[in-house]
């Protein structure tokens, strides 16, 4: 679904879109006029995302990287079917503290097993290793055409989690991943690297960059004055509280 000239949205599951698996995460492919560039690879929905990127004019072989904001099975589970589709010159790119997570598929480690046995995510779903070819770190930028996006390290949700700052064509957006969502609500779980005083210190963190356009890992983007979503779950956590939470 084509949001303007250069950004799309192509998955996403029933806390989003409805245009793919209803697991998977909101899904963008970025076009920086060089490259394509999807940011978050889904749960189990590849072959569909495939799919909605072709629908949208674009051929999914020329995606050159994943930018994937953190290792949760709806962002991540389906890295091993892009690696597996687009091998030849597919770089897959997350936090160097996530980076040995998705090379094992450590199911343990990001509450997959434990979300398996209660329903949460489906029973039989097996999580495939993929390598990571590049290990990001904080503030660092990444240059195609006239696009450059900015990672930043905003852990809370779980260790090592990112948000994407892009700026180029005249726009800025922030991909917030499952950090901040619209109404300022965020993800705070009962899982073990899930941590309040992290999350406060990172959405205080955001206050310093500027963007106009938030687009969340689930329910609706906002294409002007996105920051305003951020501003009131930074005033939620200094008021010594708790944003609204999305589950």
């Amino acid at each position: 679904m084509k949001i303007n000239e250069h950004l799309y949205i192509v998955g996403g599951g029933d806390y989003g879109y409805n245009l793919s698996h209803r697991l998977d995460s909101n899904c963008y492919v970025l076009d920086t006029g060089e490259e394509l560039w999807l940011i978050d690879a889904g749960f189990d929905g590849g072959e569909r995302i495939m799919k909605n990127i072709r629908a949208d004019g674009l051929d999914p072989f020329n995606i050159t990287r994943i930018f994937v904001t953190h290792y949760h099975a709806d962002h991540a589970g389906a890295l091993g079917y892009w690696r597996d589709t687009i091998n030849d010159h597919l770089l897959v790119q997350i936090s160097e503290l996530a980076a040995p997570t998705i090379r094992i598929a450590d199911e343990d480690k990001i509450g997959l097993t434990w979300a398996k046995s209660f329903g949460f995510y489906p029973s039989d779903f097996i999580w495939k290793p993929c390598e990571v070819d590049v290990e990001m770190r904080h503030a660092q930028v990444f240059k195609s055409g006239d696009f450059e996006l900015k990672a930043i390290l905003t852990p809370g949700h779980c260790e090592g989690h990112m948000n994407f700052l892009v700026t180029g064509a005249g726009r800025s957006y922030l991909f917030s991943g499952d950090h901040v969502f619209w109404g300022g609500k965020i993800i705070l779980q009962n899982v073990a690297d899930s941590s309040v005083q992290d999350y406060a210190d990172s959405m205080n963190r955001l206050l310093d960059y500027d963007f106009g356009a938030l687009m969340p890992g689930h329910l609706a983007f906002s294409l002007e004055d996105g920051k305003r979503h951020v501003v009131k779950a930074a005033e939620q956590f200094n008021k010594i509280g708790l944003p609204e939470n999305l589950l």
